[in-house]
């Protein structure tokens, strides 16, 4: 008993309370980004995992309440680690549309839609499994001739949502 109130009974609140907050982090998680060194997406799941635990251990085992809550929260960890190994790193990790990812554009070949200047931003079209983009473009490195519409080009990098291209001939020239 912690002053009056049995130990179930805080094991019990502590996990519908938790439950309820995990409701809430599930729906509006996205919105809140916790960059900090305490992320409740990890530490609302260790209490309420410790709690379950700590309140089945009461109901059904005889150990001491000290031990019992050691035991549960060691318990508690190691399922938090697999949560966020396996479940909430590559949810963070996935691209939220099943377009081409920016750093998945480097070192692919595209074509000119609209003239890229020598000094300046032109328009050039990916084509991918999911379908076709334009993006903005610019040359990667100086060269003394624009690029025409129709031409070949290879992205180099991706800055800002802008394509840094060169001129591309392809691989097999014969």
């Amino acid at each position: 008993m912690v002053q009056g109130i049995p130990i179930e009974t805080i094991y019990l609140y502590v996990l519908i309370a938790c439950a309820g907050i995990a409701v809430l982090l599930v729906i509006f998680g996205d919105v809140f980004d916790f960059d900090g060194p305490i992320d409740p997406m990890l530490i609302i799941p260790w209490l309420a995992f410790t709690s379950l635990f700590g309140y089945l251990g009461e109901q059904l085992l005889d150990w001491g309440h000290l031990f019992l809550f050691i035991v549960s929260g060691a318990i508690a960890a190691i399922l938090v680690f697999f949560l966020n190994f396996y479940v909430l790193m590559p949810m963070k990790n996935a691209e939220s549309t099943i377009s081409i990812s920016e750093k998945d554009m480097e070192g692919t070949q595209a074509t000119v839609i609209t003239p890229i200047p020598v000094s300046g931003m032109g328009e050039i079209q990916l084509k991918s499994v999911t379908g076709s983009m334009s993006r903005p473009a610019a040359l990667y490195a100086p060269q003394e001739k624009p690029i025409n519409r129709g031409e070949q080009v290879l992205i180099i990098e991706v800055k800002e949502r802008v394509c840094y291209v060169v001129p591309y001939k392809g691989s097999l020239q014969l």
